[in-house]
C-alpha cells in the first residue's frame, strides 16, 4: 500500500500545525521578560546586598552562623503567565551530611520571607530559562539584609 502525495500534504500540515500552536503557547505562558505583566514593580535593594542563583549553577556560599558553620544559598525562578516567583533553600554541610536550614518554595515579586539566624530575602528579579514547549529552570535575584548575628562572606556581598 502506497502514501499518497495528497495524503503527505496533510501529514505534514497537520505536523506543522501542530508545531506553530505548541510554539505560540510556549511563547505566551511562559517566560520571556518582555511579557512580564509586573513591569511597574521596581524593587530596589537600597541598604542591602543582592544575591541570586543562575539555573544548573552550584549553590554559592553566603556566610556563617554562630556557630561557624558554612551557609550555602540555592534559588530558582520562573516567569509564569507573566508573574515572577521563586525559591530558594540555605543549607549546611558536615562530612556527607546536608543539613537544611530553610526551603522557602515560592514568593511572588517584592514578597519577603525570613529566616531566623540568617536574614530576610525580598524577590528582587525571576526569570525562566530557554522555553522549549516546557518550562525551564531559571534563576532569581533577592534583596538580602543579613541578620546581626550572620557573617556573611565578602564573596556574595
Amino acid at each position: 500500500m502506497s502514501v499518497k502525495p495528497p495524503r503527505k500534504r496533510t501529514v505534514f500540515t497537520i505536523l506543522a500545525l501542530v508545531f506553530v500552536i505548541a510554539w505560540t503557547y510556549a511563547h505566551i505562558a511562559y517566560a520571556w521578560p518582555w511579557k512580564r505583566f509586573q513591569t511597574g514593580t521596581r524593587i530596589t535593594c537600597q541598604g542591602q546586598y543582592q544575591v541570586g542563583a543562575e539555573p544548573h549553577q552550584n549553590a554559592t556560599y553566603l556566610g556563617t552562623l554562630t556557630d561557624d558553620s558554612l551557609v550555602r544559598f540555592d534559588a530558582w525562578g520562573e516567569i509564569n503567565m507573566g508573574v515572577e516567583t521563586a525559591g530558594f533553600s540555605l543549607f549546611t554541610i558536615e562530612g556527607n551530611h546536608v543539613n537544611d536550614i530553610a526551603y522557602v518554595p515560592e514568593v511572588s515579586l517584592g514578597e519577603s520571607a525570613t529566616v531566623e539566624g540568617v536574614g530576610t530575602f525580598t524577590l528582587k528579579r525571576a526569570y525562566s530559562g530557554t522555553v522549549w514547549f516546557t518550562p525551564n529552570p531559571g534563576g532569581a535575584t533577592f534583596c538580602f539584609e543579613p541578620d546581626p548575628t550572620f557573617t556573611m562572606f565578602e564573596e556574595a556581598k
